[in-house]
């Protein structure tokens, strides 16, 4: 049976709310670099946003970049220090609609990156309003408070479709609704950070994420949200690993 042990990356706990995603995901980003072995060689570009907080609680080199510019940070890091092992750890909002231009322009140049996205559905940090590229047909926020309507608010877009069209490394999406998930989106993560260790391209993968407080239902709920409703919507699996299959 195997023996569980926190990775030493982490150092101390972060702030994040009761049923988060992005503190699983910051686990299994320390867990993947510890196994490759890069955790000396690692600069993250985080969002002021959630994911801000893993730079209290992960022992790697951190530059928090401005809202929406994590792509453009990350790029920027990864040209002044071609042997970092840089990553972006950034919400759904920061990545695909306030910093949706400089996603794509990393992708466009097929930066050797590693962006991991968290699609919750949703601004989390700043109270829970839409997500024009995310939030599902119906759900309720902060800005939507009668649902998203698809005639006045438009309908979420599918970024990693969108992304398969540009010539990148490697394309997936994780979920972190049980076991099974939670294992096949390390893999991912893994993957991402193994094409950079390799000196291949850009790698994106997004991760479905709860989030119970904005979303204002039980954790577990949460869960069961992501698996029967934005699964329905933004489907698992490997997008594009150069040269390889598609889901789309």
């Amino acid at each position: 049976m195997p023996v569980y042990k926190k990775p030493e990356s982490i150092v101390q706990t972060a702030g994040y709310c009761g049923g988060c995603g992005h503190g699983v995901i910051q686990r299994l980003i320390a867990e993947s670099i510890e196994e490759l072995g890069l955790q000396d060689s690692v600069i993250a570009a985080v969002d002021i946003a959630c994911a801000f907080w893993s730079q209290d609680a992960l022992n790697f080199e951190f530059i928090a970049g401005p809202h929406g510019r994590c792509a453009s940070v990350a790029t920027g890091i990864k040209k002044v220090r071609p042997d970092a092992t840089v990553y972006v750890h950034a919400g759904d909002g920061c990545s695909y609609v306030i910093g949706f231009d400089e996603t794509c322009y990393a992708a466009i140049r097929d930066v050797p990156i590693t962006m991991i996205v968290v699609n919750n559905g949703i601004f989390g940090m700043t109270g829970g309003q839409l997500n024009l590229a995310t939030t599902l047909i119906g759900d309720r926020t902060l800005s939507s408070k009668k649902g998203r309507n698809r005639e006045t608010m438009g309908h979420p877009v599918d970024m990693l479709q969108a992304l398969s069209g540009f010539d990148v490394e490697f394309l997936a999406r994780g979920a972190l609704y049980d076991v099974k998930h939670i294992e096949q989106t390390k893999q991912f993560i893994k993957k991402g950070f193994e094409n950079q260790r390799d000196n291949k391209g850009f790698s994106l993968i997004e991760v479905l994420s709860p989030c119970p407080t904005n979303w204002k239902i039980t954790p577990v709920q949460a869960m069961e949200k992501i698996k029967n409703e934005t699964e329905q919507v933004f489907p698992v699996g490997v997008y594009v690993d150069r040269g390889g299959r598609s889901n789309g």
